[in-house]
């Protein structure tokens, strides 16, 4: 028989430790950046001697917050483990609006239960419920309408009465986990139960991106030329109105061409009007010093900005409600006149927009009975007042699509969806 030595062990040493940054001795082979870091921190609720802990959240923010398909976990920390009969954790979802033309309808999005700990269960873990409970609920991506038609989950929204008169909007999401415990050891008197109810509400911000970068500041008559493919144009013609005698002028919006933008972009965009000299003369901005500063807004002659509408369906009536977000400063460029008899003179003006978090915290959605969009809206105002009834319309709107995050190059998915135009 013949005996075998094994090799005398040697422990290994530690583990060296891990750090995102390259050493002295190493480099970045390739890095695809993020746009927003994982949250590590956690969230804690605690009441009656129980708590909550939810994990990889902003420890500085007010209530927890999960993006599309989020996982919800955590664990239950309970006091007087003895007594403790069962533990449920519910995650609840709720979809509230009213319009003054419909009434009022009410949705659930989420309503799930889940039985963490039972000492009913035919086989429970323990006879005495742990102290420390761990969770994990995925979040749905869809909800059912009253038709069994499937939608977006919509994020965490409300839109006050106060703000749009005649209209309201509010979706919700919260969980709950009830700790409920006997009121005696004794087994006669187990059916004398008492419950604690921790409630957390959250925000759900399915997050997106634009599929495309933009463009961030241009100079049109320069880099229209140069980079057509970056900008989209929209074109309008200003009618006359039957037997009037003004003449039709025509009206040039451009954007960068993604047409998709983060919450916290700065949109550059241009506007150009053309037309006769006689009627164009009426939209030339006031000279500066001869109005008040309290003024200037009411006498521009062409003002951009950017408005938030919200669409709701009650009952088949659907009623529509809009808010400004946004807007922009105007910069006015000398009028141009080309010695080309084709070439109308113009009128160009640039600016930027960048939406008010305060009023649109959120990106736009739709969800069938729901529908938040935006839109840049240019309006005239010439100087002769008559002349706006000369014209059928002097209000034009593009629609335009804002979403959660900004594009970054070379960001990877990390849960972030993309939109295309």
């Amino acid at each position: 028989m013949t005996t075998v030595v094994l090799p005398a062990y040697t422990p290994s040493g530690p583990v060296p430790s891990y750090s995102k940054k390259p050493s002295t001795d190493e480099s970045t082979i390739q890095h695809t950046p993020r746009t927003h870091e994982r949250p590590s921190g956690t969230f804690v609720k605690a009441s009656g001697g129980d708590t909550v802990l939810l994990a990889e959240q902003d420890p500085a923010a007010e209530v927890p917050c999960y993006g599309r398909q989020g996982l919800v976990t955590g664990f239950v920390s309970v006091a007087d483990r003895d007594l403790v009969s069962e533990v449920v954790l519910k995650v609840k979802g709720k979809m509230e609006y009213m319009i003054s033309e419909g009434g009022s309808l009410s949705h659930k999005l989420i309503d799930s239960t889940c039985s963490l700990w039972s000492s009913h269960s035919p086989s429970p873990s323990t006879s005495t419920c742990p102290g420390a409970i761990p969770f994990s609920f995925p979040l749905p991506s869809k909800f059912q309408d009253e038709n069994l038609v499937a939608h977006p989950l919509p994020p965490s929204y409300e839109v006050p009465f106060s703000e749009m008169p005649g209209m309201f909007l509010r979706t919700t999401y919260w969980l709950t986990i009830t700790v409920t415990r006997t009121r005696s050891k004794s087994r006669k008197l187990q059916f004398l139960t008492k419950t604690n109810t921790i409630t957390i509400p959250f925000d759900y911000s399915p997050r997106s991106r634009p599929w495309r970068s933009m463009q961030p500041s241009f100079e049109l008559l320069n880099d229209v030329k140069t980079m057509p493919e970056e900008f989209r144009q929209v074109s309008w013609e200003v009618q006359p109105r039957p037997k009037a005698t003004a003449r039709p002028l025509e009206l040039h919006l451009f954007l960068p061409t993604v047409e998709i933008f983060g919450l916290d972009d700065v949109v550059p965009f241009h506007v150009q009007l053309g037309g006769p000299v006689d009627e164009l003369r009426h939209f030339l901005p006031p000279p500066p010093g001869t109005t008040r500063p309290d003024q200037e807004q009411k006498k521009q002659r062409l003002t951009v900005s950017l408005v938030r509408q919200v669409v709701i369906e009650v009952h088949g009536r659907k009623a529509a409600r809009t808010v400004f977000i946004a807007s922009a400063s105007l910069h006015t460029h000398p009028p141009s006149f080309s010695s080309s008899n084709e070439s109308l003179p113009t009128l160009d003006l640039s600016g930027t927009l960048k939406p008010r978090r305060s009023v649109a915290p959120t990106g736009t959605f739709d969800v069938g009975c729901v529908r938040v969009q935006d839109f840049i809206v240019i309006e005239l105002w010439p100087a002769d007042t008559e002349l706006m009834r000369k014209y059928t319309t002097m209000r034009f709107s593009h629609p335009v699509k804002f979403v959660t995050d900004s594009y970054v190059e070379g960001s990877s998915a990390g849960g972030i969806g993309r939109e295309a135009a």
